[in-house]
């Protein structure tokens, strides 16, 4: 008779009952990680699915409405940059002082007035503003083995290949001066895949110059029919940037809102006098004074009700938007601010800054000494990290270079003046502003500085 130890069955059943359940456990494992897997592949399908559909709804969408080019995203960051040709700094507090409905719809901005341009024209104000801080007069002048027009291009093309290089959307309308065309070139983007479009239009198909009424028209009807442009259907964060020479444009326009009429308008109950509430006063005694302030208070009032649009839309909390003029204009209106004969208001344009889900009322900086080229860093900044230069490889932030501001001094406003074999601007005087405060005249020098002469026109 065979004689069976308990201990040594039971430790054969702990044994087995081990085995068993660490194959158990194993295969479950198994099939849950076969169901984990095949779970993952569901929702990735799923993911593409809906992305698809997506991308369908939007393609559609586009058919049946062509003229909306500015799609905004609802759930990624979107980044709007208005340039405003010639727009007057000194002019932005009076304005949302006298409107202040437009001053509500300018919520989270803040307000630069310490601003600097590099130069008193578009030609030599556009290239610092797309490009940064290589793109100044001088650090062009210094590349003297290379044409004007293609320094100039690479820094319109500078932001768009940035944001197109990150997975964005992008649209870019009347880049100022592309190609060195005043119907401004746009063949310059097609080999980025963008969308391009030009509103404004300096000279018809056969190079008849547009008159200056019909130029106001053009810019005044963009401004009022951004929101027809518009939709919230993008499905990839947008940067979005046109041009608009409202504000270097002149025409009385009808107060109280300034808007304009067929009829010559009627502001006999007006006076030429603005105030603000700390008790600074502007008076407008010179007939260009007048004109400037009715185009930028026209576009501000139209730009503040595209906002306005925009928050329906629900994405004008998530768009950082700023407004940037390429120079200001020589206006009289600051009698301090002069350096020998040169008005300073020339080199001091409208910057304004709205951050992502900035809130609360206009932020006025009356400190922080700024200049245009600051601007590819304001877009990019919290929006795409450490944002290279594609050309340079080097950080946009890495470029800033503020301890000195070199301003070119020239009014050679005219394309045609630099033709197509110009390297350099030409010009070797520029001011030099070192300090703190721009008003402050002891701050401003004049400096000489000489590029090699080759090229120059």
């Amino acid at each position: 008779m065979i004689h069976i130890n308990k201990k040594y069955v039971a430790l054969l059943i702990v044994v087995f009952a081990l085995i068993l359940t660490v194959s158990l456990t194993a295969r479950q494992r198994y099939v849950d990680g076969q169901n984990a897997a095949a779970l993952a592949e569901a929702k990735a399908q799923m993911k593409l699915q809906k992305e698809k559909e997506e991308k369908d709804a939007l393609e559609e969408y586009a058919k049946k409405h062509p003229d909306e080019i500015f799609s905004f995203s609802k759930k990624e960051n979107n980044v709007l940059l208005i340039t405003l040709d010639r727009a007057i700094s000194m002019y932005f507090p009076y304005i949302m002082e006298e409107l202040p409905e437009t001053a509500k719809s300018f919520e989270g901005f803040t307000f630069y007035s310490q601003t600097l341009s590099y130069g008193s024209n578009t030609i030599f104000g556009t290239p610092p503003i797309f490009g940064g801080y290589a793109y100044t007069p001088e650090a062009i002048n210094e590349r003297d083995d290379e044409l004007l027009v293609d320094k100039h291009n690479e820094a319109l093309r500078l932001l768009p290949t940035i944001f197109k290089e990150n997975g964005y959307n992008v649209t870019v309308c009347d880049p100022p001066i592309a190609n060195y065309e005043w119907n401004s070139d746009l063949s310059i983007f097609d080999d980025l895949g963008i969308t391009t479009k030009n509103f404004l239009l300096a000279a018809d198909e056969n190079g008849v110059e547009t008159s200056e009424e019909d130029r106001f028209q053009q810019n005044y009807t963009e401004l009022q029919n951004l929101s027809n442009i518009t939709n919230n259907m993008g499905t990839k964060g947008a940067f979005i940037t046109f041009d608009n020479e409202l504000p270097h444009r002149f025409k009385y326009l009808q107060m109280p809102k300034y808007e304009y009429t067929d009829s010559y308008p009627n502001n006999s109950g007006y006076t030429n006098q603005r105030s603000l509430s700390n008790g600074d006063i502007i008076t407008f005694s010179e007939y260009m004074q007048n004109l400037h302030y009715h185009v930028n208070a026209a576009s501000l009032r139209m730009l503040g009700e595209y906002f306005d649009y925009l928050r329906s839309l629900g994405v004008y909390d998530n768009t950082k938007i700023i407004i940037v003029a390429d120079h200001g204009y020589g206006l009289n209106q600051m009698y301090d601010f002069h350096y020998g004969a040169s008005d300073l208001m020339y080199y001091n344009p409208l910057l304004l800054v709205k951050d992502i889900n900035a809130k609360g009322d206009i932020k006025y900086d009356n400190t922080t000494l700024m200049t245009t080229a600051d601007v590819p860093v304001l877009a990019t900044e919290g929006i795409i990290k450490d944002a290279k230069n594609p050309y340079s490889g080097k950080l946009l932030k890495d470029e800033v270079n503020k301890d000195e501001v070199h301003v070119l001094i020239s009014h050679k406003w005219d394309i045609r003046t630099y033709a197509f074999d110009a390297t350099t601007y030409g010009s070797y005087k520029f001011f030099n502003f070192k300090g703190s405060d721009i008003y402050d005249v002891n701050n401003w020098s004049v400096k000489n500085i000489y590029p090699t002469k080759k090229g120059d026109k």
